[in-house]
């Protein structure tokens, strides 16, 4: 019995990593390819999750298109929020173009709240209520779609950030912007891609996680919060690292949650930042940039 409460406390806390790594990946992305800490990133999963709930309760799509829609949508938001916040700022310090992604989650979180108002709202959809039952085990059919889609996508990405001809001027890009450059990649379209991707991404996980649980305009803090810890964790930049450190955590927290308390399972993100700055600060897959 007490092997099969812990294997439940694995099972959910692997789902729940997955959403996490959802998050991260795109964060990871942007800081990897173009360097830039994205404060934003947490409010494109807010309108992924927006987004499905209105297709599907005003335009009466089912949940699947509804998803697909979203996240193609907040792609062209994240494109268009490249062009605004991001591109002309390029040649800035750092801290300035990290200044105008606060401004941007802050502009978004309160024109959330203007447009979709701050009553909380659910996204509905098939599989919240069906079960899955492996064994002892028990688990929703949402959370192995999140799981499952997780997988697929991750894979995807991998195979086109390896094989395409994009996915290797983004590599370029990553090791050598300048260099990239000279030879005629067209950082531009780089930048554009790399947007589209991370911010569908959030997207998606925001569409997918959103029938799990209540969805309101500031639930963007409590996903860059999330990513923001798996990358520390896995290391700023590596997707593999935002792997690792996705599912971890939602182990950790599960397992904390479950055999601790509730309250302590929040806590276990803030310890785990403090625990990996101060043993390796570029995270256990990232490599320490030269002064």
């Amino acid at each position: 019995m007490e092997f099969v409460v812990f294997a439940q406390q694995v099972v959910n806390g692997l789902v729940n990593g997955m959403a996490y790594v959802l998050i991260a990946t795109g964060l990871t992305l942007i800081f990897g390819v173009l360097r830039i800490v994205n404060f934003a990133h947490g409010e494109f999963y807010m309108l992924g999750a927006f987004f499905t709930y209105y297709v599907v309760s005003l335009a009466g799509l089912d949940y699947v298109s509804a998803t697909i829609i979203a996240t193609a949508v907040v792609a062209a938001v994240g494109i268009l929020a490249n062009r605004l916040f991001f591109w002309p700022l390029r040649r800035e310090h750092e801290f300035t173009i990290l200044l105008s992604s606060l401004g941007l989650a802050l502009l978004l979180t309160n024109g959330g709240e203007v447009v979709f108002g701050a009553d909380p709202k659910y996204v509905s959809s098939p599989f919240s209520d069906e079960i899955v039952e492996m064994g002892n085990l028990i688990v929703t059919q949402q959370r192995v779609v999140i799981f499952a889609v997780g997988v697929i996508v991750l894979i995807a990405l991998y195979l086109f950030i390896k094989n395409s001809r994009m996915g290797k001027m983004m590599r370029a890009t990553a090791q050598n912007p300048e260099g990239a450059a000279l030879t005629g990649i067209n950082i531009r379209q780089v930048h554009t891609y790399t947007f589209a991707l991370a911010c569908g991404l959030a997207a998606l996980a925001g569409a997918l996680v959103g029938p799990t649980a209540m969805i309101y305009p500031t639930v963007g803090g409590w996903a860059v919060l999330k990513g923001f810890i798996v990358v520390i964790m896995g290391g700023l930049g590596s997707i593999p690292g935002a792997l690792v450190g996705g599912l971890a955590l939602g182990v950790i927290e599960s397992l904390g949650g479950g055999y601790i308390s509730l309250g302590f399972a929040e806590a276990i993100g803030y310890a785990i930042i403090i625990i990996v700055l101060l043993w390796r600060p570029q995270g256990l897959f990232g490599t320490a940039r030269r002064a």
